[in-house]
């Protein structure tokens, strides 16, 4: 049976069930068209960004007449804020939820419908990329541009250099690095002062990336492989 997965929970687990298997748009990117006086056309420009997905989700229930409400509750309280989304029917990859808005319900008797909106980051997500690695020399992106979690495990300063871009850290024990949030922390304690350098710096392009690290320190990588 098809399943819908949010925040890691299944939509059986509250009694809902999808309607049918939604259609996944196509990321759309960011043009801005410019018209010049006397000239045919449009000039264009792009910075190679995309505009949010939404993928609608119809959902369907049955239960007592006098535990409706509760049953549309708890599907509401999960399905608010932002989590990671997953179809049972293409489990490889996911999507990363920005906020989901609830549409179109309707209650007849004991049944309910609702349409589930999911505003989506606009890259599809490899499980794979969920995988936490040793750093390398050299790591090829199977995807589109990525931005990875760093892990830096040690003490001093150290230069973690990615395509040869150079990102400095001062590390005490530990530091995280996320270039998808742009945040440097080490588990509730936030550490951006200690951090030098742009996090793009850090992101990998398509195919062959090369890197390195300060000796003495241990560097793991959750790439967050993507694609659109």
């Amino acid at each position: 049976m098809f399943d819908v997965s949010f925040k890691n929970e299944s939509c059986f687990k509250y009694g809902i069930i999808p309607v049918r298997r939604p259609s996944i748009p196509a990321p759309e990117e960011k043009i801005e068209e410019i018209e010049i006086p006397g000239r045919n056309g449009i000039l264009t420009v792009t910075e190679g960004l995309y505009k949010p997905i939404t993928i609608p989700v119809d959902f369907n229930f049955m239960s007592k007449q006098d535990q409706w409400g509760e049953t549309f509750r708890k599907a509401k309280r999960w399905l608010s804020g932002c989590g990671d989304l997953w179809f049972s029917d293409d489990s490889a990859v996911f999507y990363k939820v920005l906020y989901c808005r609830l549409t179109g319900t309707e209650r007849i008797r004991r049944k309910g419908n609702f349409t589930a909106e999911f505003t989506c980051d606009p890259y599809t997500y490899y499980k794979s990329g969920k995988e936490e690695i040793l750093l390398e020399s050299s790591i090829y992106n199977p995807g589109a541009i990525c931005q990875p979690i760093y892990k830096i495990s040690g003490d001093g300063l150290c230069a973690l250099t990615v395509n040869g871009n150079t990102f400095k850290a001062n590390v005490g024990q530990e530091i995280i690095i996320d270039t998808y949030n742009l945040l440097a922390y080490r588990e509730d304690q936030m550490l951006n002062s200690d951090v030098t350098g742009d996090y793009k710096w850090l992101w990998l392009n398509p195919g062959d990336n090369t890197l390195s690290a300060t000796n003495g320190f241990t560097v793991s990588i959750i790439p967050e492989w993507r694609d659109l």
